[in-house]
């Protein structure tokens, strides 16, 4: 017993011996900023920026000189330190928030005349045949963008998300979380912002069967902006956000869709 008890307490004994020459011999110093910059990233590892962790994105930022603006967490003075500690003082960044590309509250979600039992998760409706919706582009409406949020920035609202802008750091969860892709984040360059609030690529008379908020690929906006506004391809129309500097230009025509499917933000 006594010399299992040596044996064991000597193997522990060198098996610390080597690990402290490995740590001595090995170690490699850290840049200290690397620490630095780590300090002023949020630490929340959201993974946004499309790196493991805050501090896996700090080491990009002094080892490869990664843009440190790609995290989007961080307030504006936050960022404007990071971009002056890496020499990118003076850049304009824009916030990226997301859109919802759906405008079908409860009421306009007309179903197949089956009654989904199943769990209450988009993901899960999404696998039993879109929980018994026609519409297999719209949003479920049980909440799995707003259960992911971690800055508590959208709520369900009548089957639909609502974005509170004020709270959004456009960290994307929400965007991975829509089994059906509806959420997409944009990069917002002007104040306001239009965009069609509909996924589908159905045709116009399956859209007006099936949702009475969906695009039907009329033209009618494509026809009135001549500065090319928006444009209607596989039975969508599509805003072109680099051209919606002056808003007043815009809303007229956005006023003018039939189906009221074109949003300001």
């Amino acid at each position: 017993m006594i010399t299992a008890i040596l044996s064991m307490a000597g193997l522990a004994i060198a098996f610390a011996a080597v690990l402290a020459f490995a740590n001595t011999k090995l170690r490699v110093e850290e840049d200290p900023r690397v620490d630095v910059i780590n300090h002023l990233l949020p630490g929340i590892n959201c993974g946004a920026c499309g790196y493991l962790s805050c501090h896996d994105l700090a080491e990009h930022v002094v080892r490869e000189g990664e843009d440190p603006a790609k995290c989007r967490v961080v307030d504006e003075e936050t960022r404007e330190k990071l971009l002056e500690l890496t020499g990118r003082e003076g850049e304009t960044t824009y916030p990226y928030i997301p859109l919802v590309r759906c405008a079908a509250e409860w009421e306009h979600k007309k179903k197949e005349g089956v009654e989904y039992k199943g769990i209450k998760t988009c993901a899960a409706a999404n696998l039993a045949f879109g929980g018994g919706m026609d519409c297999e582009y719209g949003c479920m409406g049980f909440g799995d963008c707003a259960e992911v949020c971690p800055f508590d920035a959208l709520h369900m609202e009548n089957g639909l998300p609502r974005l509170d802008q004020e709270k959004c750091t456009g960290c994307g969860k929400c965007v991975e979380a829509c089994p059906r892709n509806i959420i997409v984040l944009q990069e917002k360059r002007f104040e306001k912002l239009f965009y069609v609030a509909c996924s589908t690529h159905d045709g116009a008379l399956r859209v007006r069967e099936i949702c009475k908020v969906g695009c039907i690929a009329c033209g009618i906006c494509e026809k009135l902006s001549q500065e090319g506004f928006f444009k209607v391809t596989d039975n969508l129309s599509r805003a072109d956000y680099s051209k919606q500097a002056d808003p007043e230009k815009v809303r007229p025509i956005a006023a003018k869709c039939p189906t009221k499917v074109i949003k300001e933000i």
